[in-house]
């Protein structure tokens, strides 16, 4: 069964959660979900690397899986522009340093919802967080090498709740908030914790945190 197949297979079998949602804030401004359908250079890479962001900035998702799964191919890990913003940009020169094909990384965000395009409030966040545990199937499924958590050390308590037990480890050079290691059965040795990509630019320390993740690579 193919990565598309095994993910929609799971998506599915949530839609019940997901038209809950829909119908609890069908008169807000909510975006989502936000589905994976990773595209065929993913597998194919030496490095698979998974991104994980906090929640998209507006997401066109409606309809069935397959559907709402067609816009997360459209859009192309960023491929077609969004270049330019932080994120992907930091994406791209991530993929670049582990010897990956542009635009051959997968993604998906911590909350499969956004509100008004940005983050949600803690009202709305207690209701996306039925799906939360997706991330688990998405990252057992996609079976990344690398995974990156560009959410910064305020979602941490989300993290928990999704992974039961999860260690938080120092990284030698940063601090525990800057950027740390995470452990756990159902993550890849190599999964970071870090701030958003536009924090790390404004902070000057980018380049560090990408040649960093290099480095842990090539051990």
């Amino acid at each position: 069964m193919s990565i598309k197949d095994e993910l929609l297979k799971v998506y599915c079998g949530r839609m019940s959660d997901f038209r809950h949602i829909q119908d609890v804030f069908k008169d807000g401004n909510i975006s989502g979900p936000l589905l994976m359908s990773p595209g065929e250079k993913y597998a194919k890479q030496t490095v698979p690397f998974l991104a994980v962001g906090q929640q998209t900035n507006g997401w066109d998702s409606s309809g069935e899986c397959d559907n709402m799964m067609s816009e997360y191919e459209i859009f192309n890990v960023g491929e077609n522009g969004y270049s330019r913003y932080p994120f992907w940009n930091m994406v791209r020169k991530i993929e670049k340093t582990l010897g990956n094909e542009p635009c051959s990384c997968a993604w998906t965000n911590i909350s499969k919802y956004d509100q008004d395009c940005r983050r949600p409030d803690k009202a709305h966040e207690e209701i996306f967080s039925v799906v939360d545990n997706l991330l688990v199937d998405e990252i057992r499924i996609t079976k990344p090498e690398v995974c990156i958590f560009f959410i910064s050390h305020n979602f941490d308590y989300r993290l928990q709740n999704i992974f039961e037990q999860l260690e938080f480890i120092k990284t030698d050079g940063f601090d525990m908030e800057m950027l740390c290691q995470l452990k756990h059965p159902s993550l890849p040795d190599l999964t970071f914790r870090t701030y958003q990509p536009q924090y790390l630019r404004m902070r000057g320390i980018e380049e560090s945190v990408i040649n960093f993740i290099g480095r842990q690579v090539k051990k």
